[in-house]
């Protein structure tokens, strides 16, 4: 994996799959390097206002002590979607 490929740092396929999905599942190498806040502050510089959710695998028993970047985890990003919705009142 080149982290280099994108002015940004950020991986072209998170981008992708963003644009296609409005969601991606990145690792937590990437996630790490990174940082979670740098992660979502170039993601909004590129126009993606996104969310990182840490999700646990339920599988595995969750760490006894917190930890920054839990290693049997999902880290999820989320493009952050308005919905509005109108009512049209008939005359």
């Amino acid at each position: 994996m080149n982290y280099s490929d994108h002015q940004s740092g950020i991986p072209e396929w998170i981008l992708r799959h963003l644009r296609k999905f409005g969601n991606c599942c990145c690792g937590r190498e990437i996630v790490k390097k990174i940082g979670k806040d740098e992660i979502l502050d170039l993601l909004k510089k590129e126009g993606y206002n996104c969310t990182l959710k840490i999700v646990y695998d339920k599988s595995f028993r969750p760490p006894k002590r917190r930890t920054k970047y839990p290693i049997n985890a999902y880290y999820i990003l989320e493009i952050e979607c308005i919905v509005r919705s109108y009512y049209v009142k008939k005359l």
